[in-house]
């Protein structure tokens, strides 16, 4: 059913008073409570017309025989578009800087952090989208000796990701050094993604004792850094979802449920957010992938300079505070590149 842009003022004061109250209590609401809550200034009656006009409308429906109203998917964007820019709380603003403010070193540990920092926000699921191999290049190259004639292999991007990998070596500790020197002049600036490509096609510059271990940390790399699995997502706040107040709609439940548990889903709507300059927000039918229909996902990139490197979000059920967890989404996003640009990622 088609929606109108403009509801005008007293219609739109009903609807964003449904919205909140629906939010607040998850039960649906009638007129006489709307007027007893909320400064609508008119009558039960008007409001009982207006809750029939944005019903028409579909900006709201009643769930069954006798009930008040809820919000449907087009009622949860008119206020989401309605509201205009909200600032976060005062202690929930100095929590993220106080988080941002510490020192910080490995990239893969700050974003897991990150994750939990905003899902304790938002109290909904959280992600956080390491950066795309395709932005990241390749700053050092390092072999550490193992035991068992194996080593690791540690390659460092100019975002902060590190790969870490194990390949077997038949070659001792100088040796090693002096095939990670020569590995270091060959593939520095190099794309991640193409690091373990790039050393295949220059093997014969290897002298004849080094050829195997290149070959082993080249194949390594060609296999792991190509492989589309190897992109890192960070979820945390999983369990958010399954509080009483949230788990009233059983079906909406498993929804959020399905989406976390599929990698893919979590991917392909995380990678669109790269495309995004601000916070994008998906309610329910929005969300092009069938099985997130349920559900509300709340995106934004983050990075340097204008440039989004990752990106970070909340899943959750449509009802939700889209105010107060926009804002969160919006600041930790935010937060998090200048925390990146201040390491010189």
């Amino acid at each position: 059913m088609a929606v109108d842009e403009n509801l005008g003022e007293r219609r739109s004061e009903v609807l964003r008073a449904i919205v909140s109250h629906y939010v607040n209590s998850g039960e649906p609401v009638g007129s006489k409570t709307l007027v007893e809550r909320f400064n609508l200034g008119v009558s039960s009656a008007t409001v009982r017309n207006e809750m029939g006009a944005l019903e028409d409308s579909g900006y709201i429906y009643q769930p069954h025989t006798s009930a008040g109203r809820v919000p449907t998917d087009a009622g949860y964007r008119y206020f989401v578009d309605s509201s205009g820019e909200t600032k976060l709380p005062k202690r929930e603003a100095a929590l993220i800087r106080r988080f941002f403010g510490e020192p910080r070193y490995e990239l893969e540990e700050s974003l897991r952090q990150t994750a939990g920092l905003l899902s304790s926000l938002t109290d909904h699921a959280a992600v956080v989208f390491a950066p795309v191999l395709e932005r990241s290049v390749i700053r050092h190259v390092e072999l550490v000796p193992l035991s068992g004639q194996r080593a690791m292999v540690v390659v460092v991007a100019n975002t902060g990701r590190v790969e870490n990998h194990i390949v077997p070596v038949t070659i001792d500790e100088v040796q090693l050094d002096r095939a990670a020197e020569m590995m270091n002049r060959l593939v520095i600036d190099q794309p991640l993604e193409s690091a373990g490509t790039a050393l295949l096609r220059e093997l014969e510059r290897f002298p004849l004792e080094l050829r195997d271990a290149a070959t082993a940390v080249a194949t390594t790399l060609d296999r792991e850094l190509t492989d589309p699995n190897s992109e890192r997502v960070f979820l945390d706040g999983a369990s958010n979802i399954l509080r009483e107040e949230k788990a009233s709609d059983l079906e909406t439940v498993r929804q959020v449920i399905g989406a976390l548990e599929h990698r893919r889903l979590l991917l392909e709507v995380l990678a669109d957010a790269l495309s995004s300059s601000s916070v994008s927000v998906r309610i329910g039918s929005e969300n092009s992938l069938e099985e997130m229909q349920s559900i509300t996902v709340i995106t934004a990139p983050y990075g340097t300079d204008d440039e989004p490197i990752g990106s970070l979000g909340i899943v959750g059920p449509t009802r939700m505070d889209y105010k107060r967890t926009i804002a969160a989404v919006h600041e930790v996003a935010s937060s998090l590149g200048h925390m990146l640009g201040e390491l010189g990622l």
